[in-house]
């Protein structure tokens, strides 16, 4: 069995989640009594394979985060892995660097693993977790990839449009192809990549941007930027392997009304269960 490599945790929770339709910042949003974010940290404390946390907020929702993580119940429930609160930025891209940024000021080992998680995605399992964790601590140990993304088939046909031939008033495009429905996969977080690997694949990422702004034409405007959306797209960018592992369909993203109210559902059906 591969030894285990100490491995930390973002969360991502600086969203406004204004498509959700509360008031309240995404992460914050109460589900079955219990916010968002307190669910995703339950996930990840429950997996046993994450040593320390940074959840990375809003300026104005700091102190209700400091609050959360200092509740003595949840103390208790998270006993066995550390949190703490830092700030995040406008983007998803923005904070999870800020992320990196504090483990390193907290001087995580560069060989360490960081788990990158966005809270909307509260439902994971915890031993989904623990099947990425696992098998980014093989492939990082072997030298063999370095890091691993839970993923799920695509069920829909997906079509590549042609955006710039839009219609005028009813937004038609042209469709350019239909790729292989067999080779795509819809990808979830927790993300597992090694530490310096996925902060020196965000680094190179800004600099190209830089670049890429800094050269401008007149004709050609800004050049063409390989476009990464999540951290798995900045490692394959950077030349780093990554492998897909088996997600879970509980591992859904809670970004509409409607994703809420199947969240509402399911945990309805997992009381039951109970």
């Amino acid at each position: 069995m591969t030894p285990p490599i100490e491995t930390h945790a973002l969360v991502a929770a600086a969203g406004s989640g204004t498509r959700l339709g509360f008031n309240t910042p995404k992460a914050f949003v109460e589900l079955a009594g219990r916010t968002l974010l307190e669910r995703s940290l339950d996930a990840l404390a429950a997996s046993e394979r994450i040593t320390h946390t940074v959840v990375l907020v809003s300026a104005d929702m700091r102190e209700k985060a400091e609050k959360i993580i200092a509740d003595p119940v949840n103390h208790a429930t998270w006993a066995g892995m550390s949190i703490s609160v830092a700030l995040g930025g406008g983007e998803r891209m923005d904070s999870v660097f800020a992320g990196l940024e504090e483990l390193r000021a907290r001087n995580a080992s560069p060989d360490s693993l960081v788990a990158v998680h966005d809270a909307a995605r509260c439902l994971v399992p915890a031993d989904m977790i623990q099947r990425v964790v696992d098998r980014a601590t093989e492939g990082v140990s072997a030298g063999a990839w370095w890091g691993a993304v839970p993923v799920m088939p695509v069920v829909d046909t997906i079509k590549i449009v042609d955006t710039a031939t839009a219609g005028p008033a009813d937004g038609e495009t042209l469709i350019e192809q239909t790729p292989d429905r067999a080779t795509l996969r819809a990808a979830q977080t927790p993300q597992v990549c090694e530490l310096a690997s996925l902060y020196e694949a965000n680094l190179q990422h800004m600099r190209t941007t830089e670049i890429s702004a800094a050269h401008a034409t007149r004709d050609s405007g800004h050049q063409p930027l390989q476009t990464a959306t999540d951290d798995a797209s900045l490692m394959e960018m950077a030349g780093k392997r990554v492998v897909a592992v088996e997600g879970d369909y509980m591992a859904m993203k809670i970004t509409t009304p409607l994703d809420y109210r199947v969240a509402e559902m399911l945990l309805d059906d997992r009381k039951d269960a109970e």
